[in-house]
């Protein structure tokens, strides 16, 4: 793992700084070729190794050229939240998600991305000069999933076999609560080295809270949040109505009249108490539901689809593998 530390302060990243032989993912090659001492990133720029397997890279920087890096990817598990901006990069054939701008909104989409990757890979990104990108990436070496205990619990078993599919990819729209702590760690505050860390590793614990909780078929993370106790209220009905209309087509506006709010309204209530639109949670809140019933009820797989409304298994597996991470196949013969 690496041992290379930049201060949060940090503002620039140069070519020598890339080419060090401790970095987390040794470079292979930059082009163009650029000078020793030529930066190539400004901005808000940290790698802090958190100890026991565990490392964490932030930053909030400006490409300063036109640049691809190829490095060697070693096995990990990772998790990322990409609050702003845009790069091209992947892990051998699989694109890394990067966040959405809405124009209507005038903000952008923040993605989070767990990614497990069993053997080595070449990573490749291509920069673009004047192009600012806001980000963490928590990466976890193998042997750290090996210290937890309790190896016999199902939600810890689902994590160990998510880690050992090579390739599996895993992402959604982080929470507001994931969000503030990626956040708070981009905008560390200056403390010594030992508070530092401490202060950095609380909040990295608290965004693979949920990056595992979703791998693991639990959700979205609740926390208590700036949503009222009569919403709370409103958000338990629509979980039991969902439930009782599993293989209905259950769509946002429906949601509204039933509950007797505008669909703005219904939005907002969603993103201030899970963080996603109402249509990705009901989609996610189905396929939670079909796991559970090939997990539990050895269901068969056609069976599964029809409990959560899917006319076509196969469309219900793409849902499936693209939300867990593995086919649900895999899920019923484990």
């Amino acid at each position: 793992m690496s041992n290379m530390q930049m201060s949060p302060t940090t503002t620039f990243v140069t070519k020598a700084d890339l080419r060090r032989p401790d970095i987390d993912r040794p470079v292979l090659s930059l082009t163009p070729d650029l000078e020793s001492e030529d930066r190539v990133l400004r901005g808000r720029i940290a790698f802090l190794d958190l100890g026991g397997g565990i490392s964490v890279h932030f930053s909030n920087a400006e490409d300063l050229h036109d640049l691809k890096t190829v490095a060697e990817s070693r096995p990990r598990l990772s998790v990322s939240i990409f609050l702003e901006g845009s790069v091209e990069a992947s892990v051998g054939p699989m694109p890394i998600p990067m966040p959405r701008y809405l124009e209507k909104k005038a903000h952008w989409q923040p993605v989070a991305t767990i990614f497990a990757q069993a053997r080595t890979e070449r990573f490749v990104r291509q920069a673009h000069k004047g192009r600012r990108l806001k980000k963490v990436t928590i990466t976890l070496e193998p042997h750290w999933l090996e210290q937890m205990g309790q190896p016999d619990a199902p939600d810890l078993r689902a994590i160990r076999d998510f880690a050992g599919c090579h390739l599996a990819c895993r992402s959604w729209t982080p929470s507001a609560h994931a969000v503030s702590l990626a956040e708070q760690i981009i905008g560390s505050p200056a403390l010594s080295p030992f508070l530092l860390r401490l202060y950095v590793q609380s909040r990295v614990l608290g965004i693979l809270e949920e990056a595992f909780a979703q791998v693991a078929g639990q959700g979205a993370v609740e926390h208590p949040g700036p949503v009222r106790a009569a919403d709370r209220l409103k958000l338990q009905g629509i979980d039991a109505y969902l439930e009782q209309h599993l293989g209905e087509p259950v769509t946002a506006d429906l949601l509204a009249r039933e509950f007797g709010m505008s669909l703005a309204t219904l939005q907002r209530l969603f993103a201030a108490a899970y963080g996603t639109s109402v249509s990705r949670y009901i989609r996610q809140f189905k396929l939670e539901r079909a796991r559970r019933a090939l997990e539990r009820d050895a269901v068969s797989v056609a069976e599964a689809a029809y409990l959560v409304g899917y006319g076509s298994p196969a469309n219900f597996s793409t849902a499936f593998k693209r939300c867990f991470g593995m086919s649900p196949r895999t899920v019923q013969e484990r």
